[in-house]
């Protein structure tokens, strides 16, 4: 699992952008509203704006223009007031910046990839091994836009011949884009990962009567009395496409036998809704396994724990379907599907009656 915390931080030591801290002190004029604080771009979070010894909230009191540098008083501060600034700031981008390189580095890196069980591969399913190669791709995505920049310099010739070449910051940036390239490129060819992975297919039969393909199973040794396990593999045609859907998935991994719970935030009030959730073979399946016990947490947040007992896990299926639902107790005519998802049951090996 990569965290978008992780990849930022791996992405800014890649560039030598790393945070540092600031602190800006000046004199009020009584009519000046707005102040350069001698870095960019700053971190709106870690700043600290102060008048004499009284804090200024935000955004009350001041604006701040994080790519610029630039805070403006809503009112002028008064004459001989001392406005202490203390903050962060880095040497190129800022953090909404470089998360907006590192999803479209996700979206390019995990492009057209499903998993074993059908679902898209999100920043969440990401093995650890793939986060030096987007943290790459990120860095590259960064440095176009610092060749971009540069691309309007010219070389300065000074009257005495002396020549400034400006230009030469756009070679080395493209030069350096060139390198990333290629190391993405290699290691995306040696995990079998990212733009440059190769497309494997699997040759399986299917069924003439229901055209289905055949399951296929793990091989046993021949006095191995156990039950079959059986193999999913990615089954996805060069250039499918996943559903579309504006539903979040959710996958659940839970253990055969043992209680389960989980919390969920949908992120909006949930007043006058009622939930249920349920388990089944897969979707439209007649066949219900079980239905979960919804609890509303938090109103406001809208926090759903959705829970089952011992007993109610103990004959679950190895993979299921499962989907949270909301009605409405005012408008009997209201649905909604928040959440929806397969469940994976690990099976059970020690059982307690």
């Amino acid at each position: 699992m990569a965290l978008l915390s992780d990849l930022i931080s791996r992405t800014r030591l890649e560039l030598g952008d790393q945070p540092k801290e600031f602190q800006f002190t000046a004199t009020s004029d009584g009519t000046t509203t707005a102040y350069y604080l001698n870095n960019k771009p700053v971190d709106p979070f870690t700043l600290l704006v102060r008048v004499s010894r009284n804090f200024v909230p935000a955004p009350t009191g001041y604006k701040l223009e994080v790519d610029t540098g630039i805070i403006r008083f809503l009112n002028p501060i008064a004459v001989n007031e001392v406005l202490t600034v203390n903050g962060t700031a880095y040497r190129y981008f800022s953090d909404a910046d470089i998360t907006r390189f590192i999803n479209t580095a996700i979206e390019q890196h995990t492009y057209e990839r499903t998993d074993a069980y059908g679902s898209r591969v999100t920043m969440a399913t990401l093995p650890a091994v793939e986060e030096y190669p987007i943290a790459i791709l990120a860095t590259i995505e960064a440095l176009w836009v610092l060749a971009t920049d540069a691309a309007f310099d010219i070389n300065i010739t000074a009257p005495d011949g002396v020549v400034i070449p400006r230009s030469e910051r756009y070679a080395q940036l493209t030069g350096m884009i060139a390198q990333r390239q290629e190391q993405y490129r290699s290691l995306c060819a040696q995990l079998n990962i990212g733009l440059w992975r190769i497309q494997v297919g699997n040759l399986r039969r299917a069924s003439k009567r229901t055209n289905k393909l055949v399951p296929i199973y793990m091989p046993q040794e021949f006095d191995d009395g156990r039950k079959p396990e059986r193999v999913y593999i990615q089954n996805d045609m060069i250039g499918r496409q996943t559903f579309p859907s504006t539903i979040q998935v959710q996958d659940l991994v839970m253990n055969q036998g043992d209680s389960y719970s989980q919390d969920f935030i949908l992120g909006a009030p949930v007043t006058n809704l009622e939930f249920s959730a349920e388990i089944r073979t897969y979707p439209n399946s007649p066949t219900r396994w079980v239905a979960f016990n919804v609890t509303i947490v938090d109103v406001q947040t809208g926090r759903i724990r959705i829970s089952l007992p011992q007993q109610d896990t103990r004959y679950l299926p190895v993979r299921g379907f499962w989907d949270l639902q909301a009605t409405s107790s005012v408008d009997n005519t209201f649905q909604r599907t928040f959440l929806r998802g397969q469940t994976f049951v690990t099976q059970q090996v020690t059982t307690v009656e």
